[in-house]
Formats: C-alpha cells, structure tokens, sequence
C-alpha cells in the first residue's frame, strides 16, 4: 500500500494512494484531531491498527523545517523521523517533506476548476513559480523549472522579519513587538495574525471588545465570518490588512525567486476570505511602486481553492518514486 499525509497544527489527514486510468486516486480519508494525541507516533499506531495492512511507500507533507530526514513541527512539540517510522512501523520507505513541497508537487495535478485567477498576466512557460499559504502558520514555497523539470524546495520565510509599509502597519508591528519581542511575517499572515490584527484595531480605537467576541475570543473564523457577513466593521478592516500585507509578501516572494511562471495562494485563510478579495485592490498592493513594477504586473497570480492540494502532491511523489 501506498500511503500519503498532511501533518498541519492542528490536524493529521492520511490517505491511501493508487492510480486509475493514469490518474491519481485518494481513497480512504481518515483525519485525526492533534490535540487528542501526544505524537504522530500515536497517530500512526492508531490508524496502522486500524488499516491493517502493510506499507510500501509513506510520504508525509510535515508543517516544518525537513533536514536529514527528520522534522521538528513548527507549531507542535512532535520530532518526526523517516528511518525510525520505517523501523517502528515496518515500512519499506517513509519519505518527509515539508507540506509547501507537498502542494507545491500537488499544483501539477490540480485542475483548473480549483484555481481562481487574481491577475492573468503574462506567464513565462518555463518560468519558476512561486507558493504562499496561510493558514495555522505561513508557508511558502519556491519552485524551480528547467525546461520540463520541476524542482520545488522549501523555505521558512513565513518566519522572517515582517516589514511594515504604512503607518497603520507601523503601529501593529509596534503592538505585536511588545508583546512578543519581534515580529515575523507569520505572525501577521495567519490565524493568530487575524485574531492580533482584530485585538490592535480594538486597542486603537480604545473600543471594547463587543458580546461576540467576547464569547469567543481569539477565534479568527468567527472574526472572518462577522466581517464577510457584513457585522462587524472592524473585522472587515481586519481583512483589508490581512489582504493587504498577504499581497505584499506575495510580491516579496515573487521578487525574491523571480517567479516569472506564477504565483499561487493556498492555504485555509486564502479559500475562506476568497470572495472578499477585491483583485484590484490586491493587484495594486501586488505591484509594488518602484524599479520592479512593470516586472512584477506581468507575473500571473491565482487562488488554490482546492483543501487537499498537499496530500495530492505527496500522493505524486510518492507514485513517482515508487516507480522510479
């Protein structure tokens, strides 16, 4: 059995791997809850007892830094290891990678239904590409192409420095450094990032937090769903800077990989906040004034609406290495 994994914060999704017709098959879906578990170990015991058969191939697309085989997760306290999987479970090969890499393999295989188009522009064919998901955390992804290879790699540049463009952001870069002494990218573009953002306009505007919110505090869906129904002003401005700032770093990453081929939005928060993206308003946050403007509005910029795009990426590599 071929086996694929998307190990986020918060969740754990396993699924069988197989082709039919030349197409790649995900069967049997099974999601595990983190928070109920201490380790991925207990995960994996759980579900190999109840799967009951043996592994050929084990590719887990893992919310961290992946190095010499192993992974300590980002925001999890788990250290996962590809050769002592393979010897605890019996597994004939275990290969980590970290869960950009999983999508960025996973874009190949998407079709276009699951992509909305931001800026169409003009893509070089043989172009790199570019990934940045928000979700839990901020994740990010180059991907190099030669010809008709294709290289993805990973980065951890959710966890640089983030770099205030206005005032306003200024001042919330101002707000999250004194409560945590520095301030990355990921700590602006992420769940946590919403609910901050939405904590500072409330200091701000020396209001106090309304009944909803007090009821649920430091819940970002709630914010994003009052502000998408219209509710609540300040969350609607809570995703106009989180809009903003995601344009922006999309920007850095394009300028920083030269993604002349495109450069796709994954993640949770990018499929929930979809239909309040005004694409011109993103564009021109995008297009950052300066040497490289006419550069940066060529490059073509879509939405991944599909929530299984790292589990289908891990499910091609491992297909690809299993027939190698």
């Amino acid at each position: 059995m071929i086996l694929a994994g998307h190990i986020t914060a918060t969740t754990v999704n396993l699924v069988r791997v197989k082709t039919v017709r030349n197409e790649i098959k995900l069967t049997g879906l099974i999601s595990y809850k983190n928070s109920d578990f201490s380790s991925f170990d207990d995960i994996f015991k759980q579900y190999v007892k109840r799967i009951e058969s043996d592994f050929e191939y084990v590719c887990l697309g893992v919310a961290g830094p992946v190095i010499s085989g192993e992974v300590r997760t980002t925001n999890l306290p788990w250290l996962l290891s590809a050769s002592q999987l393979e010897s605890d479970f019996s597994i004939g090969r275990v290969k980590l990678i970290n869960d950009l890499v999983a999508s960025a393999y996973g874009l190949r295989k998407l079709p276009s239904e699951k992509l909305i188009t931001i800026n169409k522009g003009t893509a070089d064919k043989h172009g790199h590409l570019g990934l940045l998901a928000a979700g839990d955390g901020l994740g990010e992804s180059l991907i190099y192409r030669d010809e008709q290879n294709y290289y993805p790699y990973a980065s951890e540049g959710g966890h640089a420095d983030f770099a205030p463009t206005s005032q306003l952001e200024a001042e919330l870069w101002a707000f999250i450094c004194s409560e945590k002494g520095a301030v990355e990218t990921e700590d602006i573009l992420s769940f946590s990032g919403i609910n901050a953002i939405y904590r500072f306009l409330l200091l701000r505007d020396s209001e106090q937090p309304p009944d909803w919110y007090q009821d649920r505090p430091d819940n970002a869906d709630r914010i994003i769903e009052m502000a998408l129904a219209g509710k609540d002003e300040r969350a609607a401005r809570t995703l106009d800077i989180f809009t903003g700032c995601f344009a922006s770093e999309a920007a850095n990453l394009a300028l920083k990989g030269m993604t002349l081929g495109g450069v796709y939005l994954g993640g949770l928060i990018s499929k929930q906040i979809m239909t309040a993206i005004d694409k011109k308003q993103f564009m021109e946050r995008f297009v950052k004034p300066g040497k490289m403007a006419a550069l940066l509005e060529k490059i073509p910029v879509s939405l991944i609406i599909d929530d299984k795009t790292a589990l289908l990426g891990a499910a091609a590599l491992a297909l690809e290495k299993v027939s190698a």
